[in-house]
């Protein structure tokens, strides 16, 4: 009997990532990589086994393989995804896809499992130096492989943020996410590692309730992040005739539901909500408030269907800035309703005044930056640069002015830039301003800024009355008669 072997990938696999597999293990950077991790690991380790004791040899053994593994996971490979799709774009290679029946989905997921893939394989390759390790002695098995899946977890999230990202033709947008890596090396170790390296592997040996709420929550989290990434590459390089945004905006709708239903439980620490919230909210409001508003008639068709209700969830789950601003408004609506009603009576009046300055100053950040986005974007390709630069120039017109004030003594000069929400932050820092006066003007702030983005949206709906005439005659001819 003869025994076949694998000579090619199985015609299952999508040809995308076939093709993408094909092309990143034969890649100079993957090899390269590949071949010096191997070595400097396995060099170091038995070095540490050489000269070390048992005891310090088997610390200094873990300490290295996480090193080593979170740089090739954390850092390289998510960075490969970089030009995933804008390569693709800028060579005119997207038609050619599309003419070959691939999704743009299909070609996403593609390109992320491709990278994925590999950084597994990287993964594999550590089990003989986990073995060696293992006979050092003072192993605490079950955390530190969890750590390990944590660590390939947060790879994969980054990886697709990366990718998604990359799907945009401004370079602005693909630069953020390296200084976000840059600034989470720097804040991650200090974060993880407080209370030293072997306290931590016992938190993620899952032992309590806490751990294991934590850890869930933190893979929730970047499981979700990666999503609206991937779900914002795939909606940039789909025809504009596809419908990408109503599914996600009604997954990020159902999870502030969610979340403000978790809230009312008294085991819930009422001040977690609003960070949680923030999380929910940050990436679907961003998205939402810089779509671009080419909507099409087969897009609003499946609304009419549905009648008067479908007339109004349209106002909020049509693709576009516009209806992103109404359906940032209910999310708002949701979330502060939510936050207020859940607040428990045991938190001080100072510190709800701290939470809602807080929470409002990051709310004016991003509506600000949306707002002048909507009325300077002659280009609606462009208009999540222009969000991007709006919104650098506001962090740096909060950083500038709370320096100055800083270094003159002149703290009460800040109230000249409070049109800039963010300046909210520096001020609640500073004791010299009344906590109520704060809350107070950035609640007037945000509802002058969301009052003039619902205008915006409201005139820039009114172009849309030839595309839902257009979109209802088309019903009506489509409908046979009774």
């Amino acid at each position: 009997m003869s025994l076949t072997h694998l000579t090619d990938f199985p015609d299952k696999l999508s040809p995308m990532l076939v093709k993408e597999l094909r092309q990143g293990m034969r890649a100079r950077s993957f090899t390269m990589l590949f071949l010096i991790f191997q070595l400097l690991l396995g060099f170091i380790l038995l070095s540490a086994s050489a000269s070390s004791s048992m005891d310090s040899a088997g610390s200094f053994a873990s300490g290295v393989i996480f090193t080593m593994f979170g740089i090739a996971a954390l850092f390289i490979q998510p960075m490969r995804g970089v030009t995933a799709l804008s390569s693709e774009i800028t060579g005119n290679t997207i038609e050619m896809m599309a003419l070959t029946r691939l999704s743009a989905s299909r070609i996403v997921f593609g390109k992320w499992i491709a990278i994925v893939s590999q950084t597994a394989l990287i993964l594999i390759t550590i089990i003989p130096y986990l073995i060696l390790r293992y006979f050092f002695g003072g192993m605490i098995l079950l955390g530190e492989l969890v750590f390990l899946s944590l660590i390939f977890l947060t790879s994969m999230a980054l990886t697709a943020v990366m990718v998604g990202m990359s799907a945009t033709n401004a370079k602005l947008s693909r630069i953020l996410p390296v200084v976000g890596f840059i600034f989470m090396l720097q804040i991650i170790p200090g974060v993880l590692f407080r209370g030293g390296f072997n306290n931590f592997m016992s938190y993620c040996t899952l032992s309590d309730w806490e751990s294991r709420v934590g850890i869930f929550s933190y893979v929730s989290f970047i499981a979700y992040f990666g999503w609206c990434a991937l779900s914002h590459g795939i909606s940039v390089i789909a025809p504009a005739a596809e419908n990408h945004s109503t599914l996600r905006r009604l997954i990020a709708l159902a999870l502030t539901c969610v979340a403000v239903a978790i809230g009312f439980h008294p085991a819930v620490d009422a001040r977690i909500l609003p960070v949680i919230l923030g999380i929910i909210l940050a990436p679907a409001v961003i998205t939402a408030l810089t779509e671009p508003s080419n909507l099409l008639p087969p897009i609003y068709k499946p609304f009419l269907k549905r009648g008067l209700p479908g007339r109004v969830a349209a106002v909020f789950l049509l693709p576009g800035w516009p209806a992103g601003v109404f359906y940032t408004t209910l999310l708002l609506a949701i979330s502060i309703g939510g936050f207020f009603a859940a607040a428990r009576p045991s938190i001080s009046s100072y510190a709800l005044a701290e939470i809602w300055i807080f929470s409002l100053a990051i709310i004016g950040g991003i509506l600000l930056p949306a707002l002048l986005a909507s009325n300077f974007s002659k280009q609606e390709s462009k208009r999540l640069t222009n969000f991007l630069v709006f919104l650098l120039g506001s962090i740096i017109l909060t950083i500038i002015p709370a320096i100055f004030a800083n270094i003159n003594n002149h703290e009460n000069y800040l109230w000249f830039f409070i049109w800039n929400p963010p300046v909210f932050i520096a001020m609640e820092s500073e004791r010299t301003f009344d906590k109520n006066q704060l809350l107070a003007a950035a609640m007037i702030v945000d509802g002058i800024i969301l009052t003039l983005l619902l205008v915006t949206a409201t005139i820039a709906f009114r172009g849309y009355r030839e595309i839902i005439k257009e979109a209802e005659s088309g019903l009506a001819h489509s409908t046979p008669a009774p």
